[in-house]
Order: structure tokens, then sequence, then C-alpha cells
């Protein structure tokens, strides 16, 4: 009997000594997942997201098996962010891609975050800037601000981007650049009216976006500043000494909720307007034909029902006959 037991005891020391890759734990998935090109191949962004909840998922269930995860488990893991909403889609999401990673690696036979439920969670674009937000912000907002402005206008940029742009050669018919979210190359044809804006304020200096002292922006630097204007406090935290003129301005711009990304809704208006398709729009903007789609949704009204009432015109003899007779005038 003593024999018998021993040789339990030497058991369990042996599967508490396996190793975490041995017993294809979470933080094993994690470590082979994180070494994969499947993750060293995402942009620094997206990187830098999925880190957040990866961390997450070790705190949940480091040292546990990825295959004795039930979807009740991963359906309480999901529920514990149901107060936001956002974090708790990603990090279904995250999980779901990991398990995903580890299902063909021997980590678990399948992935039960399938079975959860989708978060119900309605992303809305911020709302586009009207004209009279541009014509206070240009009146009243300091002048280190403003290029960026019109570079988000033009180029339907995230701001990630926009900020950091460096200056086009001159001549050049384009902005390229790579995107920081998708680690993909962008082209964006320069318009004529950017090109006069760009020749206007022409600095010798690689960075397109500078401060007042003419060095660049950083976006930490850019946000503070932008943050800072808008509320009209100083570095302090005390009220800044502006005109009342601009304190009104700035109250109004920020109880209509326009900031600087809606700018990116205004540049994929601008293009479907024009007549873009969604693709070609998705070609400029680097975004998804489906969240163009999304941020469309005002537009695509707009034309449809511009399209409608132009063919209305066009058949309006047979219509009014049709309606009233030949007879009414």
């Amino acid at each position: 009997m003593a024999v018998f037991w021993l040789a339990i005891d030497d058991a369990v020391r042996r599967d508490a000594n396996k190793s975490g890759s041995d017993r294809r734990t979470f933080r094993a998935l994690v470590e082979a997942y994180t070494n994969h090109k499947a993750y060293t191949g995402l942009a620094n962004l997206t990187k830098r997201d999925y880190d957040r909840h990866l961390r997450l998922i070790v705190d949940f269930w480091g040292d546990e098996p990825v295959a004795a995860l039930t979807a009740v488990d991963a359906q309480e893991a999901i529920d514990s962010f149901q107060n936001t909403p956002s974090v708790a889609r990603y990090f279904r999401a995250v999980l779901s891609k990991l398990i995903s990673f580890g299902v063909p690696r021997g980590f678990a036979s399948v992935n039960v975050v399938a079975e959860t439920e989708k978060v119900d969670h309605d992303v809305e674009p911020h709302e586009p800037w009207p004209d009279w937000a541009f014509e206070l912000f240009f009146e009243h907002a300091r002048p280190g601000l403003q290029l960026a402005v019109y570079s988000a206008l033009y180029s339907g940029q995230r701001s990630v981007d926009v900020i950091t742009m460096s200056r086009p050669a001159a001549g050049a018919d384009a902005i390229q650049l790579i995107a920081r979210k998708t680690g993909a190359a962008v082209w964006v044809p320069i318009h004529s009216e950017y090109r006069e804006i760009l020749t206007r304020t022409h600095i010798d200096h690689q960075a397109l976006h500078l401060r007042e002292d003419g060095q660049p922006w950083t976006l930490a630097a850019y946000r503070t500043a932008w943050q800072r204007d808008l509320t009209g406090v100083n570095a302090r935290g005390n009220s800044a000494a502006v005109t009342p003129e601009k304190r009104a301005a700035m109250k109004r711009l920020r109880e209509g909720g326009f900031v600087f990304h809606g700018l990116r809704k205004n540049a994929v208006n601008m293009l479907l307007e024009a007549g873009g398709t969604e693709a070609e729009v998705s070609a400029i903007v680097e975004m998804s034909e489906q969240m163009v789609r999304h941020y469309s949704r005002g537009v695509n009204k707009r034309r449809l029902a511009r399209n409608v009432m132009r063919k209305l015109e066009d058949s309006w003899k047979e219509t009014r006959r049709n309606l009233f007779g030949d007879g009414h005038r």
C-alpha cells in the first residue's frame, strides 16, 4: 500500500512539474500566438489592442488547459464586461481568434467561443462637421491645429496617420503612407484645393504638421493641445485667457460633439456625394467597404432621393398626363 501511495505522489509531482506547453494552457497558447506571424504581422496599434485582451485572458485562465474551457466559462468572462459593450465585443473577438489559432495546434478540439452570444454593440460613427463648424474652428482655433484638419478632410485618414504625415515632395501627385492601424500602404491623390493649401503653408520641414514654434506635432501633444483649445483650459488646469467670442465658439463645437475623427466621415461623405463607389472610397480612406456603407447611410438615402426625383423630372410630362389628364393645365 505504501508503494501505491508513493507512486501516486510521484505522479502528482510529475504532473505539477509539467510545463504549460505540455499541459496546453492558455498561458502557453498566448506565448505561441504572440511568437507567430499571425500576431507579429499585425500593425502596431492592433497589437497594442490585442495585448490588452490577451493579458485579460491570461488573468482569467492562465494556467488552465485551453481544452477545459466551456462555452459557459467563456460567456461568463464576456458578460463581466457587459457595462462596456465595446470591450466585451473586442474581448470575445480576441478570445475567439486565439482559440482558433490553438485548435490546429492541439490546444483544443473546438472553438467554444462560437457558441457564445455575440455582443450587441452598434458602433455609431462620429458626426460629420457642418459648414458652420468649420467656419468657427478656422476663425478661432489656434493656427498650429488648423492644417491637420484640412489634411484629415482631404485624405480621410485617421488622426494617428494624419498628425504624423510627412510633407509630400514638390510636384507629388499623391500622399503615400502606411496606415498604422492596418499596416496597409495608402495612396491618396492630392486634391487641387488641398495642393493650394499645402503651397500656401509650405515650410521646409520633413514633417507636414508643425506647432507654432516650427516643431513637429506628436499625436499625444496634438490631442492635448486640441482638448485645451476647445475647452479653454490651460496647461495648469486653469481657464485660459481667451476672448468671449472664442469661448462661445468652442463651447458650440463641444456641445455639437464635433471631434477630429468626425472629419473622416466628412471625407467619406464627400467622396460618395461625388459618385464614388464603396470600393473606390475604401481604397482612399483605408476603411472596409462594410464600414463605408455604415458611414454612408445618410448619403445613400440622399443619392437615392435625388436619383428618383431626376427620373420624375425626366418623365414628368407623361406622369402629369396620367395623373391629371390632357385637359388639366
